[in-house]
């Protein structure tokens, strides 16, 4: 889409999946939710 108007992306860098957060991981990398984020993602 960006370049689309003249603005090639290099690279994008995912930070967040909906409302949770990614932090630190890196690709590939996986983690388990924590109680509140399961809570987050069922209401």
């Amino acid at each position: 889409m960006t370049a689309a108007i003249g603005h090639p992306a290099l690279r994008l860098i995912r930070v967040r999946i909906g409302g949770l957060k990614l932090g630190t991981l890196a690709a590939g990398e996986w983690r388990v939710l924590t109680a509140e984020e399961r809570q987050f993602l069922v209401n």
